[in-house]
């Protein structure tokens, strides 16, 4: 059986078994049969449009069927796909534009009365053609007329377009987040994308039988911790079009997926909904939750859903899940760890100089192997500086291996501080606020201080309907972690700004401190 590239994939499972469901929004429910014609249709009609291998084609759509087709494709006869969400504002579509330059963008239009058809022909550059899901404006056209024109495109060019794809071809543009600059497109190749869903659908095993996708799709998460590694397995993907907590729950309910994304977000967030009872969620064979640690009192919490809970590391440059934790660990080890590499991927723990560590020593994660992106696009710099001289990919991320092999993750170096001489993990001290029963979500961050150079500033968000203070926060945490690493100062926020993945945006809360300072 080939599955070396993206669409080997789904021609699989239209060929094996024809008749499974695999893709459902509202009432419309297709076959992997009925997905694979779309797709059939999509790709003709891009060929048609003058789409050859290596172009660019972008899809700016909620996650829905939309999005799955084009995508889909897009990649089987070796254009680039990017993703792009419909919250960006106009800049940030003028960035994605002219940076990863493409041929052709496929467009749902309007969404809640914005017409982004129109948006997109105020920017000049290389996009020929906008296609419109929806009542087309201006220069673009509708759907329909794209479909149409592929009818003249015969199997015999779309089998030979497909047969030139080959598992290095990059596959798909993904954006990081920018919170540190300009966002960098990492290139994930059609066998990365590919090899990462097989191997994530190996261990989880049949428990990915369908899932529910609500997820930005240019997000990694979405794309592949979620669609790909659904699609690999066989399993049928629920799209809903935003994450909306009570539409969520009734589409659950309705349903009944059982493999579950979520991040410590997602966790407490869900939890402080009305009504929440994790026996509602019976039905769910597996959770994976991403993102960050999650504190074993939230983990407990969710242990009433009687199936395994792992938690799961990975990032944009590594195709999203990368390690994870054993569907029987301890819950303890789902807490405090974020596991071990896929099959077939190499980490190392490494100081600053390249020196590995040894077990128990904090250094950098690094990874090498079949999971890794080809780079960044069009940056060769950026690139050659994300890579070890021996080709291990450099996380940013601060961690340690225990003696037992799981990896432990600390926290982004880039957050790390100093205060008096002590290295400060802002994730250790979030972690320690998150056990406060009346406390959502936090984030810390440092701020200059005359003595120490730098002290925590802590941002918490109390749950609905409570409250909490500066003060009581501070005597909570006085018994659970060091004193010097306590927040020196405390902001109590109603709500936290947050990014399109779920993560608090950190970056908004810098820029808050720097104005203030």
């Amino acid at each position: 059986m080939r599955l070396n590239v993206i669409y080997d994939l789904l021609h699989h499972h239209a060929t094996s078994t024809p008749d499974k469901e695999c893709a459902v929004r509202g009432e419309e429910r297709l076959t992997f049969f009925a997905l694979r014609d779309q797709v059939d249709r999509c790709a003709k009609g891009l060929l048609a449009a003058g789409v050859q291998h290596g172009d660019r084609v972008a899809t700016l759509a909620p996650p829905g069927l939309e999005f799955w087709v084009t995508y889909l494709a897009a990649t089987s006869i070796g254009a680039i796909w990017l993703g792009i969400n419909p919250v960006y504002r106009a800049r940030e579509f003028e960035y994605l534009l002219q940076d990863a330059t493409p041929l052709l963008v496929l467009v749902c239009s309007p969404i809640d009365d914005r017409t982004y058809d129109e948006e997109l022909q105020a920017f000049d550059g290389s996009v020929r053609e906008i296609v419109t899901f929806g009542e087309p404006r201006g220069e673009a056209i509708a759907a329909q007329t794209f479909l149409q024109r592929g009818e003249r495109i015969s199997d015999a060019t779309l089998n030979t377009a497909r047969a030139a794809v080959t598992p290095d071809d990059i596959a798909v543009i993904v954006y990081t987040s920018g919170t540190t600059g300009q966002p960098k497109g990492a290139m994930l190749s059609q066998g990365t994308i590919t090899k990462s869903a097989v191997a994530n659908a190996a261990w989880m095993g049949d428990r990915l039988r369908s899932t529910v996708c609500a997820s930005p799709i240019n997000h990694v998460g979405g794309l592949n911790n979620v669609c790909m590694n659904v699609l690999a397995a066989g399993g049928r993907i629920i799209f809903y079009h935003r994450v909306d907590i009570d539409a969520l729950g009734r589409i659950r309910a309705a349903e009944e997926p059982t493999y579950l994304v979520t991040s410590p977000t997602g966790f407490m967030m869900t939890m402080s909904r009305p009504g929440f009872s994790a026996e509602k969620l019976a039905h769910t064979r597996l959770i994976v939750c991403g993102g960050a640690t999650t504190p074993i009192n939230i983990l407990r919490a969710w242990e009433p859903v009687g199936c395994p809970i792992s938690s799961v590391y990975g990032q944009t440059e590594t195709c999203g899940i990368i390690t994870h934790t054993a569907l029987n660990a301890p819950l303890a080890d789902v807490a405090d760890t974020i596991g071990k590499p896929l099959s077939g991927c190499e980490v190392r723990v490494a100081f600053e100089d390249g020196t590995p560590c040894a077990a128990g020593q904090t250094g950098e994660l690094q990874f090498r192997g079949p999971y890794v992106m080809s780079g960044y696009f069009n940056r060769p710099e950026a690139t050659a500086d994300a890579f070890t001289p021996d080709g291990f990919l450099k996380t940013g991320d601060l961690g340690y291996q225990r003696e037992d092999g799981n990896l432990v993750f600390v926290g982004r170096i880039k957050e790390m501080f100093k205060s008096g001489g002590y290295n400060i993990y802002p994730l250790e001290i979030e972690q320690a606020i998150a056990e406060h029963d009346d406390v959502l979500l936090s984030a810390v961050m440092p701020v200059p201080h005359a003595l120490y150079q730098e002290v925590g500033h802590a941002f918490v968000m109390p749950k609905a309907g409570h409250q909490v203070t500066a003060e009581s926060i501070r005597g909570f945490l006085k018994g659970r972690i060091a004193n010097y690493k306590v927040p020196k100062e405390f902001t109590i926020e109603a709500a936290l700004p947050l990014l399109p993945n779920g993560k608090v945006d950190r970056q908004s809360l810098v820029r808050r401190l720097a104005a203030q300072n």
